[in-house]
Parts: C-alpha cells; sequence; structure tokens
C-alpha cells in the first residue's frame, strides 16, 4: 500500500477542520475521536494557515475595454466569466471553485 501525498494529507485535515467546526466537541474531544493528538490537530492547523497566506501572482491579459465581464483562466481548466458588477466577489468565488 502507498504512503498518502501531502495533498492528500492536506485535503483531509481540511475536512477534519471542516467537521471539527460542525462539531461541538472540544479540541481534545475530537482530536480523540479522529485518533490524532492534540499537537498533531494544531499542527495541521498552523501548516493548512501558512498555505493559506501564500500570495501567488499571474499574468493578466487585457482585450476589450468595454466588456461588461472578465475572463478568468483557472490553471485546471476551468474558465469563469465574471460581470463586472461583481468583480467585489471575485476573492470569494475563486475561494469556492478552488
Amino acid at each position: 500500500m502507498s504512503r498518502p501525498t501531502q495533498s492528500t494529507k492536506a485535503q483531509t485535515w481540511k475536512q477534519h477542520f471542516a467537521d471539527f467546526e460542525r462539531s461541538e466537541l472540544t479540541v481534545a474531544q475530537f482530536c480523540h475521536s479522529i485518533g490524532c493528538s492534540i499537537a498533531t490537530f494544531y499542527h495541521w492547523k498552523r501548516k493548512l494557515a501558512e498555505s493559506n497566506d501564500k500570495v501567488a501572482f499571474l499574468r493578466v491579459q487585457t482585450t476589450d475595454a468595454q466588456s461588461t465581464a472578465i475572463e478568468i483562466k483557472l490553471p485546471s481548466g476551468v474558465t469563469l466569466r465574471v460581470p463586472l458588477s461583481a468583480i467585489g466577489s471575485i476573492a470569494d468565488i475563486l475561494e469556492q471553485v478552488a
């Protein structure tokens, strides 16, 4: 059996944190329920918070100044068209599709 990758572990811990937020358990109770130590819980909490703090800059290409929407092409191949009226919501939109 192969070992889980860091990406797989990170996804697992993101799900654990979502489950924890929905639960009414203390950290100690939650850790006991999933079979991990409190130190491991906080290690992954810090690690995921640090990875969310990283900022990447991408090249932006403009084409039509009269456009009513912007088009965002994600590395996954997904293309988003966001109306200019929703420009303030782009961060929220990208967070939902990432």
